[in-house]
């Protein structure tokens, strides 16, 4: 492995306290992390894509994306477009993304056979890689940051036949730059 990703691995798994935030890491329909509303729809090719959103500056994370109880699919493969991949979506993965990388990152690709059965509302969510139980409790995901130090994701997912009821986009609500700051000092 290379020499310069080794340390990356060792830090994503080191125990710490204090963590910068580094966006989220969800699935969508495409690979720039705008659309979370997925498709089962016929019988094909379901390709869903892992993608860290909104990061200032990342190197790598881990994760799982697991195949939902709700989605009647067959999983088959995880297409990566980055060399150095340890482990599965299903089970827990780690990816090293070979620079420091800023905005959306197209993280993989889970591939699945889809029948166009799976009920509409199915809720796909990323979660915390369980060979990592110091961060796992708080549902955090482990990433590294640009200067190679531990950080976390939040936890994102997407939504399986989506209907009116249940979009996976997350509304925002409106706030004062007062609110902002106070979140910072602990208000």
């Amino acid at each position: 492995m290379n020499k310069v990703l080794l340390p990356i691995f060792v830090l994503m798994f080191c125990a710490g306290t204090v963590f910068a935030q580094q966006g989220s890491i969800g699935i969508f329909s495409d690979v720039v992390g705008v659309d979370c509303n997925l498709l089962d729809v016929g019988m094909g090719l379901g390709a869903y894509n892992v993608v860290h959103t909104g990061t200032t500056g990342s190197m790598a994370c881990a994760f799982v994306a697991a195949h939902p109880a709700c989605l009647t699919a067959t999983y088959l493969s995880d297409t990566h477009p980055f060399p150095v991949t340890i482990g599965s979506s299903q089970t827990g993965v780690a990816v090293g993304y070979g620079s420091c990388r800023v905005g959306a990152i197209h993280v993989l690709t889970i591939n699945y056979f889809t029948m166009g059965t799976t009920p509409a509302c199915c809720y796909y969510p990323v979660t915390c890689d369980p060979r990592e139980s110091n961060r796992c409790a708080g549902g955090l995901l482990d990433t590294v940051d640009c200067s190679q130090h531990p950080a976390v994701a939040s936890p994102g997912f997407g939504m399986i036949n989506a209907n009116q009821s249940c979009l996976c986009s997350v509304p925002t609500e409106d706030t004062t730059w007062g609110q902002v700051k106070a979140l910072y000092r602990g208000e």
